[in-house]
């Protein structure tokens, strides 16, 4: 077991940028937890965090970008779905930073017209192709290296540094947690790696008995998926110093909750965005967040949690995409115009 101090030291041992507003809101929601008639429900609020609308991957680009300053890139580039919250992101740390912002993404179904995230994407400034095979995603890029650019890819380049990110996340939320003298049983997260894995890492160095528990965007075989977490878990340890071992078993990420594959908005997840946004006047977005609340919500209706818990759920972000998904959303409103 470490001391908070212990981790900070460790952690200041690596570059990072100042970007987001930091530390984040713990909001109790208690019209939320009456709703579900189970666990106290607190939030914490990584959609505040300030730039672009926000997100976990402003605290995560602290970190993973900190490389692109000290090496001195000059193109940040990215490349995902056309309603990336990584691209929007992208693109602003790049105009925070004075760089070029490259974004080579998807032609997919919520393309057009440009609105949500990819609207948010070209107000920054990026340069935004979108192809429709890897093949030219991969010419593209390839196109721009033979420029001479120097080219930093923010989901590749700097990729452990970004579970790094929520270990020092995990410290700021110890120290809410602390003050306020509230313990919880599990956190919940939107899990596609970092961020769920540096909570669990920073979860077990602080001594901090708790359930971490990421709610995947896509679905996958789960025990497969806590293996791999796992080892990243062990690789995010060893960058700190940190004498922490894990095995699937320590991490829970469910691909259960992700409806036919990334970027589909699935019922559940809109009743979830439903729920939150009426009871509490928060929103979820429906590729991320509002998935991973459906999640818990099914937990806690199958006796998962009870009155007796509490429950941190990671708000990540991602509110621009809504704007994307007003058909999918439409059911919210039952024929109303």
């Amino acid at each position: 077991m470490y001391t908070p101090d212990q981790l900070r030291e460790r952690l200041s041992r690596f570059s990072k940028l100042q970007l987001g507003h930091f530390p984040t809101p713990l909001d109790d929601c208690p019209r939320l937890s009456a709703a579900l008639g189970g666990p106290r429900i607190l939030i914490k609020r990584e959609d505040q965090t300030g730039l672009a609308f926000g997100g976990n991957k402003v605290r995560e680009f602290e970190y993973s970008c900190a490389p692109a300053v000290d090496e001195d890139y000059d193109v940040l580039l990215h490349g995902a779905a056309s309603q990336s919250n990584q691209s929007r992101l992208t693109a602003a740390v790049a105009a925070r930073l004075g760089k070029r912002a490259i974004i080579v993404g998807r032609r997919d179904a919520h393309a057009t017209p440009i609105n949500g995230n990819l609207l948010v994407t070209h107000l920054l400034g990026a340069e935004v192709h979108l192809v429709e095979t890897p093949e030219e995603q991969a010419a593209i890029v390839a196109d721009f290296e033979a420029q001479g650019l120097k080219i930093y890819n923010t989901s590749s380049d700097g990729f452990l540094l970004r579970g790094l990110a929520y270990v020092d996340g995990f410290v700021e939320l110890y120290k809410q947690l602390q003050e306020r003298a509230i313990r919880p049983s599990g956190i919940y997260v939107s899990c596609g790696s970092h961020t769920h894995v540096g909570l669990a890492v920073g979860a077990r160095a602080l001594g901090l008995d708790v359930r971490t528990v990421g709610i995947s965007p896509s679905p996958h075989d789960n025990d497969a998926k806590n293996t791999a977490l796992a080892e990243r878990a062990d690789n995010i340890s060893g960058l700190l110093d940190l004498d922490l071992q894990f095995v699937a078993n320590d991490l829970e990420s469910y691909g259960d909750y992700a409806g036919p594959g990334y970027g589909v908005a699935t019922e559940d997840g809109i009743a979830a965005i439903s729920l939150v946004a009426r009871t509490e006047g928060q929103l979820l977005d429906p590729v991320y967040s509002g998935k991973a609340f459906a999640g818990l919500m099914d937990h806690v209706r199958r006796g998962q949690w009870g009155p007796d818990d509490t429950v941190i759920f990671v708000h990540t972000g991602g509110t621009p995409g809504l704007f994307a998904y007003g058909a999918e959303l439409a059911s919210l409103f039952n024929g109303r115009a």
